[in-house]
């Protein structure tokens, strides 16, 4: 009977040691803030911004809200396109390494300083690479995402890629 007792108590104690391990490895979530350059149909050679919260469900699933802006200026035109896209994120961690895919779908608001604005649906289907600094921050190396919408009822096709800092929380 003791030995039975002192195997449960070792077990136990082994599961919780191990899963006190898994949550300080996997962040609960994270922000991402940097840099943004879109390429394509509607935009081309746009520079921008980007931000990104992911909340995170298991060390490899998660959910993403994205947001972002691009900017150009050609012949004193000036267009703008604004995303708000969302949707799952799925994750390998390796090492200092974290690879990532996702796929998100939201609105696109496309405009100019000299004619109409036009809001459609928008769609991103990427990933790319996280590398951590420490526990609490990365560098996203680069996403590589392939961005469409319909704007003005025309189909765009755009190239996007982004690079920035991700805060994580433990």
């Amino acid at each position: 009977m003791h030995r039975f007792l002192f195997l449960a108590v070792l077990m136990l104690g082994t599961q919780c040691l191990w899963a006190q391990k898994m949550s300080q490895e996997t962040s609960r979530g994270d922000i991402y803030i940097g840099y943004s350059l879109m390429n394509g149909d509607t935009l081309s050679k746009a520079s921008g911004w980007e931000a990104a919260l992911t909340g995170n469900f298991s060390d490899w699933f998660g959910l993403k809200v994205d947001l972002g802006g691009n900017y150009q200026s050609s012949g004193g035109v000036h267009s703008h396109e604004y995303n708000i896209l969302f949707g799952p994120q799925i994750s390998h961690h390796l090492d200092k390494v974290t690879l990532f895919g996702h796929g998100l779908l939201g609105v696109a608001r496309f405009g100019t300083n000299v004619g109409p604005s036009d809001t459609s649906a928008a769609w991103v289907l990427g990933g790319g690479a996280d590398y951590e600094l420490d526990p609490r921050l990365a560098i996203r190396v680069g996403q590589f995402d392939y961005h469409g919408a319909k704007i003005f009822s025309a189909t765009q096709k755009d190239f996007r890629y982004s690079a920035g800092l991700v805060f994580r929380f433990r």
